[in-house]
């Protein structure tokens, strides 16, 4: 790839597959990645996380597979992460808590499991928290009770328990932010969430 000066590339909604090609990380001013909708296979290259000026990257509704890399923590201009209706598994990864630009992190609809990184609590930025529908266990931490600007939280079919002891944090924002965490009637974590 020679495009030294590309900044802006949306390849989303094609029929391109296999797999993201490592040589991307050649388009070291590229701001805006979009990949999404697409039948890309394979890792996610750990070498995306030298596009040291990317704000977005989708790579969405692909057939990605294995664990996302450590490397995207150093995307330190990132505000929009967007992975999920891939085949990701493994945990989180705790260098995601280096994001502090962050606003929009959609990691649902994957194989993803371990237990949420408390790290993500230094999201200070986060508005947009998408978890659902993965294989993720253990204690939801108590660090997410400092996402102060957080409005959407989705946690449901998952394997989690927790927030006895944050309630009224999280109240506070299904009052301000419109959504509700820890409703048993509405099921919004199933019926797996331990009380």
């Amino acid at each position: 790839m020679s495009f030294p000066n590309l900044e802006y590339l949306d390849l989303s909604l094609n029929d391109l597959f296999d797999a993201i090609p490592p040589q991307i990380s050649s388009l070291s001013k590229l701001i805006y990645l979009d990949m999404s909708y697409n039948q890309f296979s394979g890792i996610s290259p750990p070498e995306i996380g030298h596009l040291k000026n990317l704000e977005v990257l989708h790579l969405n509704e692909n057939q990605l597979n294995g664990s996302i890399p450590q490397e995207t923590g150093h995307l330190q201009f990132l505000y929009e992460l967007a992975l999920f209706a891939n085949y990701l598994e493994g945990p989180i990864p705790a260098s995601l808590g280096h994001l502090n630009n962050l606003t929009s992190l959609y990691l649902h609809e994957n194989q993803l499991s371990g237990s949420i990184p408390a790290s993500l609590g230094n999201l200070h930025n986060l508005a947009s928290l998408y978890l659902q529908e993965n294989q993720l266990s253990g204690s939801i931490p108590p660090s997410l009770g400092d996402l102060t600007n957080l409005v959407y939280l989705f946690l449901y079919q998952n394997n989690l328990s927790g927030f006895r002891n944050h309630s009224e944090r999280y109240w506070e924002l299904e009052l301000n932010g419109g959504f509700r965490v820890g409703d048993k009637s509405t099921q919004w974590f199933h019926s797996r969430l331990n009380w």
